[in-house]
């Protein structure tokens, strides 16, 4: 009962972040120490369906409880106080950052061009914002947008937010969603899914064999994806919320961690 409540609050959590442009559930599963068990549990789901797929259900309520719930204070704050509460997720992203070197031993110069790499894969995302694939009746567009969603509810570093706003489909879910158009919301999720086997497959697999380069890479990602929240530096009286903000965030990044201090190894 307690891992189970517990991997009901973890997914809370995730399904909050998502809420937040800029941050994605990967980054935060990271910090909770379950992203590695969330890749090994998607891409193994049939192979040991009853280990997995309890974990995968509970994680995926917790998501989706802790979604609703916090979509309306968010929704309030970033209303209202979205620069200010940027300092906070900026905060939260740099008390992430420490996650990817524990356990690298000394560094060498090839994590440093892991992390360009991922660094630029995240700014090419940011390029891209105002980019129109099309309508959301162009096929094409659609699968390109569904799998580039599935990428950034994988990827840390990545918003699916961030997606759906740049290539113009985030008017379209949300309107889906209050109308409660099955068809569209069926398409859509059918190809975010297919997209996550698939994706995950690929990221297992390279986690395997090569772990400390694959997190080198996220880290680059999740560092850049501080471009795509930060406004810009606060004034006068703004400095001391602001400031508090951004300790308040990395302290919660590091509290998240030590709560999910080596549920990995479960």
């Amino acid at each position: 009962m307690k891992k189970l409540l517990k991997n009901i609050a973890f997914g809370a959590i995730i399904g909050a972040s998502i809420l937040v442009p800029g941050m994605s559930g990967g980054t935060t599963a990271l910090i909770l120490g379950i992203y590695s068990r969330i890749i090994a549990a998607i891409d193994e789901l049939f192979s040991d369906f009853k280990k997995n797929f309890p974990y995968l259900l509970t994680l995926t309520v917790g998501a989706a409880v802790g979604f609703y719930v916090c979509s309306f204070p968010i929704k309030f704050i970033l209303d209202r106080y979205s620069f200010e509460f940027s300092f906070f997720v900026i905060g939260v992203i740099a008390g992430s950052l420490p996650v990817f070197i524990k356990g690298t031993g000394k560094f060498k110069l090839k994590y440093l061009i892991y992390i360009i790499i991922g660094a630029v894969l995240t700014l090419l995302v940011d390029m891209s914002a105002g980019v129109r694939l099309g309508n959301t009746d162009n096929a094409v567009a659609f699968i390109i947008v569904g799998l580039l969603s599935a990428v950034a509810l994988i990827l840390p570093g990545i918003s699916l937010t961030y997606i759906l706003i740049a290539f113009g489909y985030y008017d379209a879910l949300i309107i889906a969603v209050n109308s409660m158009d099955i068809l569209f919301l069926l398409k859509f999720g059918t190809v975010v899914i297919l997209g996550i086997f698939a994706f995950t497959k690929v990221l297992n697999i390279a986690y395997k064999k090569y772990p400390v380069s694959i997190n080198m890479m996220i880290l680059g990602m999740v560092a850049a994806s501080v471009k795509q929240i930060f406004i810009r530096l606060p004034v006068n009286g703004e400095v001391a919320a602001c400031f508090l903000l951004l300790v308040g965030g990395f302290s919660v990044s590091l509290l998240f961690g030590l709560l999910g201090k080596g549920t990995d190894c479960v």
